[in-house]
């Protein structure tokens, strides 16, 4: 038992990473690329991200995810199912890429080729490089999984900051990514998918149709959430505006994402153990030390960001960025912790009941809902109407994921627990408030590490999730080995 739990830890450590450390790299690619492109370029290469993700979303996210779930059924026999895998990603980056030469060879996209171009070939090597990334965590080799997920941060800011110091503009980024990726999919083809044959198995493929097709609309309609506001950004207001939203959005989404996707990737795998362990209740009392968590990393973000965001601006961004970014930031940071509370808690209500077509629905209801909602507020309000209309739309949706799913499971949400954590992030509110408007990288850093010295200290004053305790005892318990070390390290005085 203790070997098994051994090995879960560190698989868990290595996917914590492996997510983690990518995550870092694109954290510092923003406020990069933020120096290195104008608004206008930013813009383009944010739009070709953006519909990237919305067609990776919805054209392969259901072969990845079928191969996770019918992986251990062939185990003996692989090749069936990776031949059809791969040879219907191939299918379809042919096809996508003939709609593409369409569009490309109409005049009335003449102007938007060089973007087709970019995204159908980035859409195409991110579709195999997703595709081998996801084999390699369904045969679990965690190691390899992550090499590849770095390898793609580290070209994305490394390649990619070349590229555009080299004069490609908004392509150096997709460029960069792109040259990552197809490095990862050439190692991966070497080690597992070489003698794969062109050939598909319709029983296979139906049978991965039915499972995946649901789920990948559901992924592809809360992208829809997350990036429709950018293309009615660009149609009503242009390039520059999209670009200007795209930077503060993503920068403070991607932070506060990061950080309460660790918490879920360490902490929801415990959950779904103790429920096939011990049923329910077991998985109850995992789930509320699951809320807590996330309360208590992603509220002072929230706070410290609408704090500090003319700081955050002027220490991170391009000149050209700043002001709006500042009046951007506290909206996206509410919207995106709304958004972390619903998909790494509240959805896990229809999950464990396997009750996951009700997500279709609500995600469905709040995409159409987030368009009209920024169809409306753009013209008015601009980039600031955008960012309030999506707050909204996250609002709405972790309201009725979590009204519907208490039906089918109802998931704790710690009172107790939320008012302290509530109570440490105003006391560090209240102290950071009185040094809101300075703006430089010094003092913003130092402001940050005051801040969150003060929470954590309050937090463990107020003995959340017994942190006063499990401090004292690890003190006294370090007390007590230095003194048997002290009494064991003594020399002994003859004739005693």
């Amino acid at each position: 038992m203790g070997q098994g739990n051994n090995h879960f830890l560190s698989h868990a450590l290595i996917y914590l990473v492996a997510r983690g450390l990518p995550g870092i790299m694109a954290f510092a690619a923003i406020p990069l690329f933020s120096r290195l492109l104008t608004p206008h370029d930013y813009g383009r290469y944010a739009m070709v991200i953006a519909a990237v993700g919305l067609l990776n979303a919805l054209l392969f996210q259901w072969l990845r995810l079928s191969l996770v779930r019918y992986m251990p059924a062939y185990r003996n026999d692989p090749a069936k199912l990776k031949s059809t895998l791969l040879t219907t990603a191939l299918s379809i980056i042919l096809v996508t890429g003939a709609i593409a030469l369409l569009a490309m060879l109409l005049p009335t996209y003449a102007s938007y080729r060089p973007m087709i171009f970019a995204c159908w070939a980035l859409l195409s090597v991110q579709s195999l490089f997703e595709l081998v990334s996801e084999y390699a965590r369904a045969i679990v080799k965690p190691w390899r999984n992550m090499t590849f997920q770095v390898l793609r941060a580290a070209s994305f800011v490394l390649v990619g900051g070349a590229f555009v110091w080299w004069g490609w503009s908004w392509r150096g980024p997709i460029a960069g990514m792109g040259v990552g990726m197809a490095l990862a999919v050439v190692i991966a083809w070497q080690a597992d998918w070489r003698g794969v044959k062109v050939g598909i198995d319709r029983d296979v493929l139906r049978g991965l149709a039915r499972y995946g097709v649901p789920l990948s609309i559901t992924v592809a309609l809360a992208v829809v959430i997350g990036t429709s506001d950018r293309f009615l950004i660009d149609y009503y207001l242009g390039n520059d505006a999209a670009g200007l939203y795209a930077v503060a959005f993503d920068f403070t989404s991607q932070s506060l994402t990061l950080l309460m996707m660790v918490i879920n990737l360490a902490m929801f795998p415990l959950a779904v153990r103790a429920w096939e362990e011990h049923g329910p209740d077991a998985a109850k009392e995992q789930m509320r030390n699951n809320a807590s968590m996330l309360m208590a990393v992603g509220l002072p973000c929230v706070v410290g960001m609408s704090i500090l965001a003319p700081g955050i601006s002027h220490s991170f961004f391009g000149e050209q960025y700043r002001d709006a970014a500042i009046d951007i930031i506290p909206l996206v940071a509410i919207g995106s912790f709304l958004a972390g509370l619903k998909a790494y808690h509240f959805d896990a209500a229809f999950q464990f009941v396997h009750k996951t077509i009700y997500q279709v629905w609500i995600v469905l209801f709040v995409a159409i809902l987030n368009i009209v909602l920024n169809v409306i507020a753009i013209p008015k309000w601009g980039i600031n109407g955008s960012a309030g209309a999506s707050l909204a739309a996250y609002a709405v949706s972790i309201g009725l994921t979590a009204w519907l799913g208490r039906r089918h499971f109802a998931l704790p949400f710690p009172p107790k627990a939320c008012a302290q954590v509530a109570f440490a992030a105003s006391a560090m509110g209240v102290a950071l408030w009185a040094f809101r408007h300075e703006t430089s990288f010094v003092a913003v850093a130092v402001l940050v590490a005051g801040g969150a010295t003060i929470y954590a200290t309050v937090l463990i004053g107020i003995n959340f999730l017994d942190l006063r305790g499990t401090v004292l005892r690890k003190l006294w318990t370090q007390k007590r080995e230095l003194a048997k070390s002290d009494i064991a390290g003594a020399p002994l005085v003859e004739g005693i």
